[in-house]
């Protein structure tokens, strides 16, 4: 079967388009990778922390609790220092 040149060409016009930049903040582009590291291993060991329910340790958990906190403050803090906080709506 023979596809007709015709059909095939395209328009130099579509083609030099360019694509509009997403709405995507710059933060969102570079997020720390040491304060998502911090982040992601806080939460592993929560949850690790928290489905032990036999020999549960309080003070472990707790202390899991405020890692996870203090890790996601920290990478919000990055982000506010970034200006994420003044993109888009306002509260």
């Amino acid at each position: 079967m023979e596809v007709s040149r015709m059909s095939c060409a395209l328009s130099d016009d579509l083609v030099d388009q360019l694509f509009p930049m997403p709405d995507t903040p710059p933060a969102c582009i570079r997020l720390d990778a040491a304060l998502g590291r911090r982040l992601a291993r806080a939460k592993v060991r929560l949850d690790r922390v928290e489905r032990e329910v036999v020999s549960r340790d309080l003070s472990a958990l707790a202390m899991a609790r405020v890692e996870f906190a203090l890790a996601a403050r920290a990478l919000a803090d990055d982000l506010v220092a970034r200006g994420l906080h003044a993109w888009g709506e306002s509260d």
